[in-house]
């Protein structure tokens, strides 16, 4: 009876043996399939986002119309800012009244050609032509300037900050390395063309115009005098060295009195008084 007892248990025993295997057979099965699917699932994810990735670097594909309006308002721009150059070194803004327009193409383009445009670049577009009349009236043609004084600021914002100081010295300087950076990303942007800051800055004889070191500039003479090493602000001199004619003097003189020393806070501290002869050589 005893030997038939210790079979049953040594059958049981086998039974939860044989049992416990069968478990950990299937449960390993399991788990390779689940790792088998966690890895393909990772992998399928990878491939999403390789693609995602070369979605993403490859160029947005432009209409060629828009493409063709930014060339035309680039065109239009050069046009436009060459003739604000002419008008502010002569000194005669106030004769600055018209202004021709861009074509139908660019303007119906205008919303979308502003997107691709950085926020600096595009709020001085607008600025400029806000100051432009594209309507016209029954006594006006259009493209009448609105607000001369306000499109004189605009044209400012357009420019290194020592050019309103130092215009009529810098006569045969390339004019678009006298604009500034927020000028140069618009003109890349419309053109896809890099314009490099201080790009040909040199007059005919062959000295450097300007340098500059963060928003300190030293700014030339054409023979090769420094005008200044300093910051500006709103228009002048703020903080550092410049030569400056002294204010308050009679257009056409031929003496001009100058100030040359530091300035601090746009304020003359220290320096010198000096006059310089202007007419030149064969003038009567």
């Amino acid at each position: 009876m005893s030997g038939i007892v210790m079979m049953l248990l040594v059958l049981v025993i086998v039974a939860a043996v044989v049992v416990v295997i069968v478990q950990a057979m299937s449960e390993n099965r399991t788990g390779e399939k689940r790792e088998k699917e966690g890895t393909g699932k990772k992998v399928r994810d990878l491939q999403v986002d390789a693609v995602e990735m070369k979605r993403k670097k490859e160029p947005v594909r432009e209409d060629p119309e828009v493409t063709e309006a930014k060339k035309e308002l680039y065109q239009y721009l050069t046009q436009v800012i060459k003739k604000m150059f002419l008008y502010y070194r002569r000194g005669n803004w106030d004769t600055f009244t018209r202004v021709n327009l861009p074509s139908d193409k660019v303007m119906r383009h205008y919303d979308t050609i502003k997107k691709s445009l950085t926020t600096q670049s595009a709020e001085i577009l607008d600025a400029y032509f806000s100051c432009v009349d594209r309507e016209g009236t029954e006594e006006q043609k259009p493209g009448q300037i609105r607000e001369p004084e306000r499109l004189k600021e605009v044209f400012l914002c357009m420019v290194l900050p020592f050019y309103p100081v130092y215009y009529d010295r810098l006569d045969g300087i390339r004019y678009t390395s006298l604009l500034n950076q927020t000028m140069l990303n618009l003109f890349h942007r419309l053109t896809g063309k890099k314009f490099r800051m201080g790009y040909k800055n040199r007059y005919s004889s062959g000295v450097t115009a300007y340098r500059w070191k963060g928003d300190r500039y030293q700014v030339y003479a054409e023979d090769g005098k420094m005008l200044c090493d300093a910051v500006f602000k709103d228009g002048k001199v703020w903080e550092g060295f410049a030569c400056l004619p002294e204010e308050g003097q009679k257009a056409g003189e031929d003496w001009q009195l100058m100030r040359e020393g530091h300035f601090r806070e746009g304020v003359f501290t220290d320096g010198t008084l000096h006059y310089i002869y202007k007419k030149r050589c064969g003038e009567l």
